[in-house]
Protein backbone atom coordinates (compact mmCIF):
# COMPACT_ATOMS: atom_id res chain seq x y z
CA UNK A 1 0.00 0.00 0.00
CA UNK A 2 2.74 2.38 0.65
CA UNK A 3 3.41 2.36 -3.18
CA UNK A 4 -0.07 3.72 -4.22
CA UNK A 5 -0.92 6.94 -5.62
CA UNK A 6 -3.80 9.41 -5.02
CA UNK A 7 -3.82 13.04 -6.11
CA UNK A 8 -1.81 14.41 -3.39
CA UNK A 9 0.83 12.07 -4.05
CA UNK A 10 2.44 8.90 -2.77
CA UNK A 11 1.35 6.96 0.38
CA UNK A 12 4.64 7.54 1.76
CA UNK A 13 4.73 11.81 0.55
CA UNK A 14 1.25 12.08 2.34
CA UNK A 15 2.87 10.38 5.32
CA UNK A 16 5.83 12.76 5.39
CA UNK A 17 3.40 15.59 5.00
CA UNK A 18 1.55 14.54 7.83
CA UNK A 19 4.32 13.86 10.24
CA UNK A 20 5.88 17.19 9.26
CA UNK A 21 2.36 19.00 9.70
CA UNK A 22 2.00 17.47 13.10
CA UNK A 23 5.14 18.52 14.00
CA UNK A 24 4.80 22.24 12.96
CA UNK A 25 1.01 22.45 14.95
CA UNK A 26 3.52 21.14 18.19
CA UNK A 27 6.02 24.11 17.24
CA UNK A 28 2.52 26.39 16.90
CA UNK A 29 1.12 24.75 20.19
CA UNK A 30 4.58 25.57 21.75
CA UNK A 31 4.52 29.21 20.88
CA UNK A 32 1.01 29.72 21.96
CA UNK A 33 1.84 28.10 25.26
CA UNK A 34 4.71 30.19 26.02
CA UNK A 35 2.76 33.34 25.12
CA UNK A 36 -0.10 32.41 27.58
CA UNK A 37 2.34 31.33 30.05
CA UNK A 38 4.35 34.96 29.51
CA UNK A 39 0.89 36.98 29.69
CA UNK A 40 0.25 35.33 32.65
CA UNK A 41 3.43 35.84 34.80
CA UNK A 42 3.56 31.68 34.55
CA UNK A 43 6.56 29.34 34.24
CA UNK A 44 5.26 26.66 31.31
CA UNK A 45 4.69 24.01 33.75
CA UNK A 46 1.96 26.01 36.11
CA UNK A 47 0.75 27.25 33.37
CA UNK A 48 -0.05 23.29 31.89
CA UNK A 49 -1.36 22.81 35.58
CA UNK A 50 -3.82 25.64 34.76
CA UNK A 51 -4.96 24.53 31.64
CA UNK A 52 -5.80 21.57 32.78
CA UNK A 53 -8.20 22.52 35.27
CA UNK A 54 -10.11 25.05 33.44
CA UNK A 55 -10.63 22.65 30.36
CA UNK A 56 -11.32 19.32 32.47
CA UNK A 57 -12.50 21.02 35.78
CA UNK A 58 -11.61 20.38 39.47
CA UNK A 59 -9.20 17.85 40.19
CA UNK A 60 -7.21 15.84 42.98
CA UNK A 61 -3.86 16.97 43.14
CA UNK A 62 -3.10 13.35 42.39
CA UNK A 63 -5.74 13.28 39.16
CA UNK A 64 -3.94 17.10 38.16
CA UNK A 65 -0.73 15.33 38.02
CA UNK A 66 -1.16 12.38 36.18
CA UNK A 67 -3.12 15.04 33.48
CA UNK A 68 -0.07 17.29 33.48
CA UNK A 69 2.15 14.60 33.18
CA UNK A 70 4.54 15.86 36.38
CA UNK A 71 5.39 14.44 39.58
CA UNK A 72 3.41 15.06 42.67
CA UNK A 73 5.90 16.64 44.26
CA UNK A 74 6.75 19.33 41.94
CA UNK A 75 2.52 19.62 41.88
CA UNK A 76 2.78 20.57 45.11
CA UNK A 77 4.56 23.58 44.56
CA UNK A 78 2.75 24.43 41.37
CA UNK A 79 -0.24 24.18 43.25
CA UNK A 80 1.30 26.87 46.01
CA UNK A 81 2.44 29.20 42.98
CA UNK A 82 -0.74 29.21 41.30
CA UNK A 83 -3.14 30.08 44.54
CA UNK A 84 -0.93 32.41 45.56
CA UNK A 85 -1.39 34.24 42.07
CA UNK A 86 -4.84 33.89 42.29
CA UNK A 87 -5.41 31.60 39.80
CA UNK A 88 -6.42 28.19 41.84
CA UNK A 89 -7.91 27.27 45.35
CA UNK A 90 -8.18 24.47 47.38
CA UNK A 91 -11.59 23.20 48.13
CA UNK A 92 -12.77 20.37 50.10
CA UNK A 93 -14.45 17.58 47.63
CA UNK A 94 -18.70 17.58 48.53
CA UNK A 95 -18.86 14.11 47.88
CA UNK A 96 -16.22 13.31 50.04
CA UNK A 97 -14.93 15.98 52.42
CA UNK A 98 -11.53 14.10 53.01
CA UNK A 99 -10.71 14.87 49.69
CA UNK A 100 -9.33 18.01 48.58
CA UNK A 101 -10.18 19.40 45.12
CA UNK A 102 -7.89 21.93 43.04
CA UNK A 103 -10.66 24.32 40.89
CA UNK A 104 -9.50 27.06 38.48
CA UNK A 105 -10.41 30.77 40.33
CA UNK A 106 -12.77 33.37 38.15
CA UNK A 107 -10.30 35.64 38.02
CA UNK A 108 -8.18 32.35 36.11
CA UNK A 109 -11.77 31.32 34.09
CA UNK A 110 -11.52 35.15 32.89
CA UNK A 111 -8.42 35.43 31.50
CA UNK A 112 -8.86 32.22 29.79
CA UNK A 113 -11.90 33.28 28.18
CA UNK A 114 -10.04 36.62 26.91
CA UNK A 115 -7.60 34.74 26.08
CA UNK A 116 -9.10 31.98 24.13
CA UNK A 117 -12.44 32.63 22.98
CA UNK A 118 -11.13 33.99 19.78
CA UNK A 119 -9.30 30.80 19.25
CA UNK A 120 -12.21 28.04 20.35
CA UNK A 121 -14.65 30.20 17.86
CA UNK A 122 -12.15 29.35 14.76
CA UNK A 123 -11.72 26.40 15.70
CA UNK A 124 -15.60 25.59 15.79
CA UNK A 125 -15.73 27.41 12.34
CA UNK A 126 -13.34 25.24 11.30
CA UNK A 127 -14.63 21.92 12.41
CA UNK A 128 -18.15 22.75 11.08
CA UNK A 129 -16.38 22.16 7.45
CA UNK A 130 -15.90 18.68 8.52
CA UNK A 131 -18.53 15.35 8.81
CA UNK A 132 -19.30 13.41 11.42
CA UNK A 133 -17.38 11.02 10.14
CA UNK A 134 -14.07 13.05 9.44
CA UNK A 135 -14.71 14.41 13.08
CA UNK A 136 -14.37 11.15 14.58
CA UNK A 137 -11.60 9.91 12.20
CA UNK A 138 -9.80 13.21 13.50
CA UNK A 139 -10.42 12.37 17.34
CA UNK A 140 -9.34 8.81 16.85
CA UNK A 141 -6.00 9.71 15.35
CA UNK A 142 -5.30 12.64 18.01
CA UNK A 143 -6.25 10.47 20.87
CA UNK A 144 -3.94 7.72 19.59
CA UNK A 145 -0.94 10.53 18.93
CA UNK A 146 -1.60 11.47 22.59
CA UNK A 147 -0.90 7.87 23.87
CA UNK A 148 1.68 7.65 21.53
CA UNK A 149 3.65 10.45 22.65
CA UNK A 150 3.06 9.29 26.65
CA UNK A 151 4.43 6.17 25.90
CA UNK A 152 7.24 7.75 23.89
CA UNK A 153 7.71 10.01 27.21
CA UNK A 154 8.10 7.28 29.30
CA UNK A 155 10.43 5.35 27.46
CA UNK A 156 12.78 8.71 26.93
CA UNK A 157 12.04 9.16 30.46
CA UNK A 158 13.47 5.64 31.49
CA UNK A 159 15.92 5.84 29.84
CA UNK A 160 17.97 9.13 30.80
Amino acid sequence: MSGDTTQGGTHQQLVTELMRALTDLQTASDQVDQAVSTALGLNRTDARCLSCLITRGPMAAGDLATTAGIAPTALTFAIDRLTQAGYTQRQRDPADRRRVLITASDKAQRLANQMWSQAITDTQDQLSRYTAQELQLLTDFITDQIQLQRRQAQRLTKDI
